[in-house]
């Protein structure tokens, strides 16, 4: 662990230490709810007061891993709910039951042993102001008026690479986000006395930004009233607590990456120069990449090289017709399901038919109206473009598939070759991942799956690529990236892991992961890389998981 992360950890400790220590006090608030309900009819202001103290509580604590007073919270909270709803069972007497539940949190509150709790999990060893190999960091400015939840929750986005400034109050945050410049906020609905006050704070001062700033909104609340009190505000997502973390880190880096997606490469064929200019000016003024050929004979060289996600050709071309060399590329196995568009004059309804039946998917007349070519195309190719993201990645995570990733390796060694430059390769192995799957069920598995290919995907550079391997196994190819580089970047991203909070029911656990990393410096192939990589994996391993072993530089982590 870093200086860095070890002073963030020892302060997170004494909050830790603080929260359990106000623990009392916090029960008398909650006596003082429940007395507040009287003896006759109870108010719906005083059943909300005791529902909302009692859902903080389990909340909070289960942030810090004191789940049997969550989990007694929780029942108490349950129970709070249905009287509210009016929900409980006549015949049950509610009222000794939510008597009972407080008493067990005192009991509860009364055994624990601040010495004994005080060693944090491995969310608190991770400083949320940590700095990221190679990666621009978007600020998030988190407004949350419980103090416990808001620096979990601070902790945990800061594990997913961003830097976040945490506001307690309304005001303080609305004065800070007049004069400073987040990527985007996370807003808490409701706030005290005000059960829709972020969402008021946001929609006020919406007019004053120069610029609008995307906006999540959190809350205990789920229904539909709330949700619109958010719409209204300007929401651009919502999530109810206890909120999924990855699934929250996630929508952040959605809403402020704006990646531009790449173009659709669209090869041209038409023996007419004027006519292949004409429909090329017309995809690139759609922002589409194109190439033109005036002589089909020369067809396969540029289909090679180009390698587009859709054909347009002419009918009637010399040398070869449409139909020719349609039906010639289509017996080229990884051009089997290219979509083939034909552009041409002819209006003979059966020569068209002949056409779509050896190999194209569509016949367009010339003249044809520019809106219209570019709709048809646009549709062609994303489906195109789909369908080859299907052969290459994984379904579930996204990244690239185990074959993809042997086939990128083979080309970024072939690139450091040619530049002169190092690369590295990374094995990763999730710890006791089927013990996850038998405690918490397989949901929860494909959730911390998730969590690791997003991390990754966000917490490694642009120009890294992320694959995975089968089951629980990733890699990662990372050029122009020393060892020991390569090292310290994946022990950083491997304590920030460790640090996510995975609910299952009304607890939640951590899960961890093991990487060997090899460099081409000394495994000179990719055969070698990989098997280097995968011994480094065991090693780690053996020495008790958790870690990064990186060849020739021992272990880290």
């Amino acid at each position: 662990m870093g200086v860095k992360a070890t002073l963030i950890a020892t302060k997170l400790k004494k909050l830790r230490e603080a929260f359990i220590r106000q623990l009392p006090s916090q029960l008398e608030v909650i006596r003082g709810a429940y007395a507040a309900l009287g003896q006759g009819a109870p108010a719906k202001g005083a059943l909300d007061e005791l529902h909302r103290c009692l859902h903080t509580l389990r909340g909070a604590s289960a942030n810090f891993g004191l789940d049997v007073l969550s989990a007694i919270a929780a029942e108490g909270e349950r129970l709070a709910k249905k009287v509210r709803k009016g929900e409980t069972d006549p015949e049950i007497p509610w009222r000794p039951l939510l008597e009972e539940q407080i008493a067990r949190m005192e009991r509860e509150v009364a055994h624990i042993d601040v010495s004994q709790v005080m060693d944090l999990q491995a969310l608190e060893s991770v400083a949320a102001a940590e700095t990221f190999h190679g990666n621009e960091r978007k600020v998030v400015y988190l407004c949350e008026d419980d103090s416990f939840q808001r620096l979990n929750l601070a902790t945990q986005i800061g594990c997913f690479g961003f830097e976040v400034i945490s506001f307690g109050e309304l005001e303080q945050f609305r004065n800070a986000v007049r004069s400073g410049h987040p990527d985007i906020i996370v807003m808490d609905l409701a706030h005290p006395d005000r059960p829709t006050g972020g969402a008021d704070v946001i929609r006020e001062i919406r007019a004053d930004l120069e610029r609008e700033i995307p906006t999540v909104f959190i809350s205990s609340l789920s229904d539909l009233a709330s949700r619109i009190a958010a719409l209204r505000a300007g929401s651009s997502a919502y999530f109810v607590k206890p909120v999924n973390i990855t699934d929250l880190c996630t929508t952040l880096n959605t809403l402020t990456t704006g990646e531009t997606p790449e173009p659709y490469r669209i090869m041209i064929v038409d023996d007419d120069p004027y006519l292949t200019e004409m429909s090329a000016m017309i995809l690139q003024g759609a922002g589409m990449d194109t190439r033109t050929l005036n002589d089909p004979l020369g067809a396969l060289p540029l289909l090679f090289e180009f390698k587009p996600d859709l054909i347009l050709m002419d009918m009637h071309m010399p040398g070869c017709n449409g139909m020719e060399l349609a039906r010639a590329i289509r017996q080229i196995d990884a051009y089997f399901s290219i979509p083939i568009i034909f552009l041409s004059s002819e209006t003979d309804t059966d020569v068209q038919f002949d056409a779509r039946r050896m190999g194209g998917d569509e016949f367009l007349i010339k003249p044809i109206k520019p809106d219209h070519l570019i709709s048809t195309v646009t549709v062609r190719a994303e489906r195109m473009k789909l369908i080859r993201s299907f052969m290459v990645r994984d379904g579930m995570t996204g990244l690239f598939n185990h074959t993809a990733t042997k086939e990128h390796l083979d080309h970024a060694i072939e690139l450091a070759r040619r530049q002169g430059e190092t690369l590295c390769f990374a094995m990763i192995d999730l710890d006791h991942f089927k013990d996850v799957n038998d405690n918490y069920g397989h949901q929860a598995g494909d959730r911390v799956l998730m969590a690791l290919a997003r991390l990754l995907g966000q917490r490694l550079r642009k120009s890294d690529v992320v694959g995975r391997s089968g089951g629980e196994e990733f890699a990662v190819i990372l050029p122009a990236c020393t060892i020991l580089e390569a090292g310290s970047l994946l022990e950083q991203i491997l304590e920030s892991f460790a640090a996510i909070n995975f609910p299952a029911g009304e607890n939640s656990f951590n899960s961890t992961f093991s990487c060997g990393v090899a460099s081409l410096d000394t495994y000179d192939t990719a055969e070698k890389l990989y098997k280097a990589a995968d011994e480094a994996l065991c090693v780690a391993k053996r020495e008790g998981r958790n870690r990064v072993v990186a060849v020739g530089c021992g272990v880290t982590g």
